[in-house]
């Protein structure tokens, strides 16, 4: 199959696609095509871009255990840093004195 283009420069250039292409495939035709102008081909290679190459993603990869177990086993051992907080005796000081520092008395 041939499509008939016309570029910028008003000059029309025949693209050969198969008859059982997609537009991915006239896209690929026309950036490839060194007789069209170069913003014609940018276009088509930007618009392309994305179905030819995967976009870049962030993936999480979790060993044996999933996120609820560690979300358990930290918990747990948040309890357990809790307990030990209270059963350590507390020591309690005196109040000082309700007496003021000179340094902020006025004159």
């Amino acid at each position: 199959m041939r499509s008939l283009i016309e570029d910028e420069g008003s000059k029309k250039s025949q693209v050969e696609i198969p008859s059982d292409g997609i537009s991915l495939d006239l896209l690929r035709a026309v950036y490839r095509n060194p007789s069209l102008a170069l913003t014609t081909r940018m276009r088509a290679a930007i618009a392309a871009l994305p179905h030819e190459v995967p976009k870049l993603a962030v993936t999480a990869v979790m060993s044996d255990n999933d996120f609820a177990t560690l979300l358990d086993r930290r918990l747990k051992r948040i309890e357990e840093m809790k307990a030990k907080e209270i059963e350590a005796p507390v020591e309690v000081k005196p109040a000082l004195p309700g007496l003021s520092d000179r340094r902020y008395r006025r004159f």
